[in-house]
C-alpha cells in the first residue's frame, strides 16, 4: 500500500510507462544533434511535452515551459540567475530546503538577505500582516511562495500574497511542487513570473525531471545556471539567447520527457479537477478516520483546502518507528521526520520529537487503502 505521493507519486498511469519504454527501446536520436528520423523524432517528443505542459498549467507560450533536473534544479536556476548582491528575498517557514537551502548559501557568499515569514500552526497558513509589513520595510527583489506545504498539506490563499507582492514591486515565484498537476491552477491567471514544478509528483512523470516555466520577458533578466551544447546557433560560442534554448544545455532526459508528456496527457484526458475532487475525498476519508483515534495529533490542514497530505503523530512515538512498523507489519509505505522542511516542523512544535508521520494518497489509491491504514494506525497507538 503507498501513501507516500507527496514524496513521488506511484504508481503510474500505463501510457507513462509505455511511453518511457518505448523511448528506450526506439528512441533513435538526441534532440537537435543530427539530422535523421530519430532526432526528429526527439523533437516532436520534447515539443509535444512543452505544448501539454504549458496548457495544463496556463503557461502563455510552449516556449516559456523549461525543463531541468528536477524542481531543485529550477529554484537554484531562478535564485543563482535572477538575484544580485544587496537583493532582498521574502519567503516563509514553509519552504522545503530547495528553497531555504540555495538562500542560505546566497546569503552567505553572493550578498543577498532573506527574510522568512512564518505560518500560523493552527491554520497552516503563512500571517499575511506579517508579509505585508515585510514588504513595507525595504525594497524586495524576490518573493518566494510555496502553493501548498508538503507537510501541512494547507493551500496557500496565493492569489492574495501575488498581490500584495506585486504591489510592492516584487517578482514573485511560486513553488508548486506540492500542486501542479493535481490542483488547479494557471500561471497566466495567477501572474507570477516564476513556476517551479517537479515533474514525478502530482505531474505522475518520471524521476528526474523539473519544470521552470518563465513569464515572457522575465528571462532576459534571468542568467543561465549551466552554458553548453544546445544543438542551435553552433557556429556561436556565446549561449543562444532564444527561449527554451537559453536554459536547456546539454542533453535532456528524452525518455523521463517522454513519461512526462503521456502524463501530463492523462491528466488532461481526465482533468485536473477530478483528479483534485478524488484526492480531496481520500484525504477527507484518512483525515476522519484518523481523528477518531485518541492518541494521535493531526498537524494538517482541513482536506478541502488540502493538497492530499495528511501528517500526524501518535502520542510520543518515534515517527520513525511508525513508519518502519507501518512498512514491516502492515505492508504501508509512508514518509516520516522533518520531510526537509524543519522550520515548519519548528513552528509546529514537532522538531524536537524528529518530526512526524506523513500519508499522501494519490489519484490511484482506494477508499479499502485508505480504512485499512487507519486500522493500521489504530493498532498501533493502542500499544502507545
Amino acid at each position: 500500500m503507498y501513501l507516500d505521493n507527496a514524496a513521488t507519486s506511484f504508481p503510474k498511469p500505463d501510457c507513462v510507462c509505455d511511453a518511457v519504454d518505448a523511448w528506450m527501446r526506439g528512441g533513435a536520436g538526441s534532440l537537435g544533434r543530427g539530422n535523421h528520423r530519430g532526432t526528429d523524432s526527439a523533437a516532436q517528443t520534447v515539443e509535444r511535452c512543452r505544448v501539454t505542459l504549458a496548457r495544463l498549467l496556463g503557461v502563455s507560450s510552449p516556449s516559456q515551459v523549461v525543463f531541468t533536473l528536477n524542481c531543485t534544479d529550477s529554484l537554484n536556476t531562478v535564485f543563482r540567475g535572477f538575484l544580485n548582491s544587496g537583493d532582498r528575498v521574502i519567503a516563509s517557514t514553509l519552504d522545503h530546503n530547495s528553497v531555504l537551502r540555495p538562500l542560505e548559501a546566497m546569503q552567505e557568499s553572493s550578498g543577498i538577505s532573506y527574510r522568512l515569514i512564518d505560518f500560523d500552526p493552527a491554520t497552516g497558513l503563512i500571517d499575511v500582516d506579517k508579509f505585508t509589513n515585510e514588504l513595507k520595510v525595504s525594497a524586495v527583489r524576490l518573493v518566494v511562495l510555496t502553493h501548498a506545504s508538503n507537510v501541512t498539506g494547507r493551500i496557500q490563499p496565493i492569489d492574495e500574497l501575488i498581490s500584495i507582492a506585486r504591489k510592492a514591486g516584487a517578482a514573485v515565484l511560486l513553488d508548486a511542487a506540492q500542486t501542479a498537476g493535481h490542483v488547479p491552477l494557471s500561471m497566466s491567471e495567477l501572474n507570477v513570473d516564476f513556476l517551479v514544478a517537479a515533474g514525478h509528483k502530482g505531474l505522475l512523470g518520471p524521476l528526474g525531471t523539473g519544470i521552470l516555466c518563465l513569464r515572457k520577458a522575465t528571462e532576459h533578466q534571468l542568467r543561465p545556471l549551466r552554458f553548453g551544447g544546445t544543438g542551435t546557433a553552433s557556429e556561436s560560442l556565446a549561449q543562444p539567447d532564444t527561449m527554451p534554448d537559453r536554459f536547456e544545455s546539454g542533453n535532456p532526459n528524452l525518455p523521463g520527457i517522454a513519461g512526462l508528456a503521456a502524463a501530463a496527457d492523462w491528466i488532461l484526458e481526465q482533468s485536473v479537477h477530478s483528479v483534485h475532487s478524488k484526492i480531496e475525498r481520500l484525504t477527507d476519508r484518512l483525515t476522519l478516520g484518523l481523528r477518531q483515534i485518541s492518541q494521535v495529533q493531526i498537524l494538517s490542514a482541513p482536506s478541502t483546502d488540502n493538497a492530499g497530505i495528511v501528517t500526524f503523530s501518535i502520542g510520543h512515538q518515534d515517527p520513525r518507528d511508525v513508519a518502519m512498523i507501518l512498512d514491516q507489519s502492515f505492508d504501508i509505505q509512508c514518509r516520516a521526520g522533518l520531510h526537509c522542511a524543519p522550520l515548519a516542523h519548528q513552528t509546529l512544535g514537532t522538531l524536537a520529537q524528529g518530526g512526524a508521520v506523513r500519508f499522501s494518497p494519490g489519484v490511484f489509491t482506494t477508499e479499502e487503502e485508505i480504512d485499512a491504514a487507519v486500522q493500521a494506525v489504530d493498532a498501533i497507538a493502542s500499544q502507545d
